[in-house]
């Protein structure tokens, strides 16, 4: 039984979302890992608010954990638009990967969108895939798609490093 973990990041033009896919029995102790990274009264890493020395501890630690991701973007100026964009692309990967279940970082004001778009993606897909909300406090896998989003998006060095932890990256445009 697989997992999946998504989050999202703008950068100018272009939306992506990164997708970090763990076997079931590896997520308790992913996590646990993903935890003790965290400083002394830090309650999550978010890659946005660390430093360039720190994220590139953080990103030899990710790639020592050994979890794998995938990124999905789109040039669509609208975030409500891009991101329904991306999840209709994510889904059917992730059923034809076999994962079960999906959590995504909440954007409270775009959870119910959410719903809705991963409800019609999983019944175009024809298959079976639950699917919910976390914020990114409440489930310590969710900082893992944060570092891949920021690290993609800001390109160049990151990009690079990022790319050990990156099995595929999909370029999705709206039909």
């Amino acid at each position: 039984m697989w997992h999946a973990f998504l989050d999202e990041s703008r950068r100018g033009s272009t939306y992506l979302v990164a997708v970090v896919v763990v076997h079931g029995r590896d997520c308790n102790e992913a996590r646990a890992a993903m935890r003790r990274l965290t400083k002394p009264g830090q309650r999550r890493v978010h890659f946005n608010d660390e430093s360039d020395r720190r994220r590139r501890e953080l990103l030899a630690r990710i790639a020592d954990i050994g979890l794998r991701s995938r990124v999905w973007h789109c040039r669509e100026g609208h975030d409500v638009a891009a991101r329904q964009v991306c999840l209709s692309a994510v889904v059917p990967k992730m059923i034809d990967l076999g994962v079960s279940r999906l959590v995504l970082e909440s954007c409270q004001h775009q959870d119910a969108k959410d719903r809705k778009t991963l409800a019609e993606a999983v019944r175009k897909a024809g298959g079976r895939l639950s699917y919910e909300h976390f914020r990114p406090t409440e489930d310590a896998l969710l900082w893992v798609s944060d570092a891949v989003a920021w690290c993609y998006g800001a390109g160049g060095e990151w990009r690079r490093r990022v790319g050990v932890l990156l099995d595929d990256v999909t370029d999705v445009n709206r039909s």
